[in-house]
């Protein structure tokens, strides 16, 4: 009798289960489809546990596109009514939760790195430094890249061993900062990595304001010609089809693509700072 109990109970716990999933499963597509930039990629192996630490769904996930499969980790609210992406870190120690979310889930991920034709890329100024080629593809908009582009300029600046070239990269559906960017970069050269900084440690109104001071509002106004905006669909284009990265922050270096803060800045500088 024991038995039977235990069985009524269970099948509920049973389709509740089944539920949350298929609901689960339903919004992160919902969400995949209107935030990725290319629409030929397909869910792959999804997983998911709800983490009581964290009080957030863990969903752990691939997509795939031809032969290229992009390990993605998404933090989901309890209602499924948000969505995080990012990582996640113990306020107390420091520490990162999402690699090892990631890893219970699905096991390491694949590595990131791999080679790149550069014949063919269209590599525009002003470049920083005086080295070995980076090619760095960002959008200020991304906070990860928000993180490393600062960081990354400052160390260049300091020892200028390499020669960084900057792609833009749209990043949600606010462009106003990359067409600010593509306007220095073609009319005001001299100020484009000095701004470039200011995009990426201050908000945008911030930022804005900065440029103002430096070249009046009537240069900001003039810079929304549309050669400008081709020169930065061109360079979305290339980054996203032709040299075919997975997320951003990205760098090309010695040939080969890497992505990440910390792998980026391990093959730079050889370590996290």
């Amino acid at each position: 009798m024991k038995k039977w109990w235990f069985l009524f109970l269970l099948i509920p716990l049973i389709c509740l289960a089944q539920e949350d999933e298929k609901k689960l499963r339903e919004t992160i597509e919902r969400f995949l489809q209107k935030s990725l930039p290319s629409k030929s990629w397909q869910l792959k192996d999804m997983k998911y546990v709800f983490d009581n630490l964290v009080g957030l769904y863990v969903v752990a996930l691939k997509l795939k596109e031809g032969e290229e499969e992009k390990p993605v980790l998404l933090y989901v609210s309890r209602k499924m009514d948000f969505i995080i992406v990012g990582k996640i870190y113990d306020a107390k120690t420091g520490e990162e939760l999402s690699k090892g979310h990631y890893v219970n889930l699905m096991g390491e991920p694949p590595s990131l790195k791999r080679g790149i034709d550069l014949k063919g890329l269209n590599l525009r100024g002003p470049v920083l430094g005086q080295g070995e080629m980076v090619i760095l593809m960002s959008s200020p908009h991304c906070p990860h890249c928000r993180e490393l582009v600062p960081q990354l300029i400052k160390k260049v600046k300091e020892k200028p061993n390499f020669s960084l070239y900057y792609k833009g990269v749209f990043f949600g559906k606010d462009h106003t900062l990359e067409g600010l960017i593509e306007c220095v970069r073609q009319k005001k050269p001299e100020l484009f990595w000095d701004f470039l900084l200011q995009c990426y440690t201050l908000s945008q109104e911030k930022a804005i304001d900065w440029l103002s001071k430096r070249l009046g509002k009537g240069f900001i106004e003039g810079c929304k010609e549309e050669e400008l905006s081709e020169a930065l669909r061109r360079d979305d284009i290339e980054v996203k089809e032709k040299i075919r990265i997975n997320g951003i922050p990205a760098v090309i270096f010695k040939g080969k693509v890497y992505e990440g803060t910390n792998a980026i800045l391990q093959v730079l500088f050889g370590g996290k700072n």
